[in-house]
């Protein structure tokens, strides 16, 4: 595993483990960055195709994470 690849799955990861409102959202923009800076890095490379999924997932996933914390929300 690359740097790159590493860096936006330990962002989504301190997403997922984050408690506190504000460090969440935080976090969950870090963690969007991140993977978006990811694909750039991808494009018209031949970035594993495992890889590309999981980023899609992620997506998905930060925009569920996104759409759905009304928990977090005061």
């Amino acid at each position: 595993m690359n740097t790159s690849e590493y860096h936006w799955r330990c962002a989504f990861v301190a997403v997922l483990k984050e408690v506190d409102q504000e460090k969440f959202a935080k976090r969950l923009l870090v963690a969007d960055d991140a993977v978006f800076q990811r694909l750039l890095e991808l494009e018209g490379t031949t970035g594993t195709e495992t890889e590309r999924i999981a980023l899609e997932d992620t997506i998905q996933d930060i925009r569920l994470l996104r759409d759905n914390s009304y928990h977090f929300r005061v």
